[in-house]
């Protein structure tokens, strides 16, 4: 069963920021999407809020130097592995926490989401690098991908979902609708020739994950922000499939068949329809309205039921804004908070 979850055109945003400064960058954040915030990662702050360094610490057998990290799978990483395991069979999400250094913007998020009135935020939304990127990111002593050792990639997902399950304690606090986002940039070559992924083993990954954000009470979400095969993320068991709806749109369109079984049963479809290039210095409210309506008659066209799809839309960028300037990134916030505030009225009563 997916947790019913009708957005409405209601926006928020990926995961990271270029700022420097914490409590600048949530500041912007509370700002520019104060019914639907998200924690921010600060890569340019520190290297270890990069998608492996924050979510690789206490994995068994993980042995790390500088900004290099790897996996050892010999005696030492099987030797740990019963002690991990027993504290995920205990339940002790604590021992998953975020560490401070890794992800410096989550305590003055929660902060913030404390000093805010009663209602005022509707949905909370955290993120997990996703475990097919992270597998395929930490390699063994050999150069080999973890993803293709089946007992380390999943104490991989293992980790990761209880990592979202603490998530979800902590940002539930505040009373309102947690939304976890599993991060999947490796899925853009799923499928191709430079990737040994199968289906088995990306389900095997996500289903943990996904499991324990719908346990704790969550929606979860699956981001990709370059194209993939969309067929096999709507089928995944996901609440919400999120793509780059400015450059992908046509190849998104070529599953409509497979977005109307999505929606029909309960999930919502994530436009990131903003770009995070310096595209969005020429883009405007028009334009960009433009480019979501044409994209929506696209679906309509296919058969998708037009008020399934706008009742199930949300928007966000179209990726993370690491790599932005803190003016770029602003442009970004500006032209999401408008597109959604026009669509928002657009579509309250349906």
């Amino acid at each position: 069963m997916r947790a019913k979850f009708t957005p409405k055109g209601i926006a928020t945003g990926i995961g990271s920021l270029p700022h420097l400064d914490p409590d600048e960058a949530v500041g912007l954040v509370m700002e520019s999407l104060p019914a639907f915030p998200f924690w921010p990662q600060l890569p340019k702050l520190s290297h270890l809020e990069g998608m492996t360094l924050q979510y690789a610490p206490g994995l068994p057998g993980l042995l790390c130097e500088g900004e290099s990290c790897h996996i050892d799978t010999g005696d030492r990483g099987v030797g740990e592995l019963d002690a991990f395991y027993g504290r995920v069979l205990e339940g002790d999400t604590a021992s998953f926490a975020l560490q401070y250094e890794r992800a410096q913007g989550f305590k003055p998020f929660l902060e913030a989401l404390g000093g805010r009135e009663k209602g005022s935020v509707r949905f909370v939304k955290g993120h997990v690098t996703g475990p097919v990127t992270l597998a395929s990111a930490l390699k063994d002593s050999a150069g080999r991908e973890i993803v293709t050792d089946e007992s380390f990639r999943e104490a991989v997902s293992a980790q990761l979902a209880m990592n979202a399950r603490w998530q979800i304690r902590e940002l539930g606090r505040f009373g309102a609708p947690v939304i976890i986002f599993l991060d999947e940039p490796v899925m853009e070559v799923f499928g191709s020739a430079y990737s040994t992924l199968d289906r088995e083993t990306v389900i095997a990954l996500w289903s943990p994950v996904l499991d324990a954000i719908r346990e704790e009470g969550g929606i979860s979400g699956i981001h990709c922000c370059g194209n993939t095969d969309w067929g096999f993320l709507f089928e995944s068991g996901t609440d919400i499939v999120n793509f780059d709806a400015y450059n992908f749109m046509e190849k998104m369109t070529l599953y409509s068949g497979e977005a109307e079984k999505f929606i029909e049963n309960g999930g919502a479809l994530a436009w990131g329809i903003v770009p995070t290039s310096d595209e969005v210095r020429g883009e405007t409210l028009e334009s960009l309205s433009a480019r979501l309506d044409e994209g929506i008659k696209a679906f309509e066209a296919a058969g998708v039921a037009p008020e399934l799809l706008r009742r199930q839309c949300l928007l966000t960028p179209s990726c993370g804004m690491g790599s932005l300037t803190v003016e770029e990134t602003k442009m970004v916030f500006d032209r999401l908070g408008e597109l959604s505030l026009k669509y928002m009225r657009l579509w309250e009563n349906l």
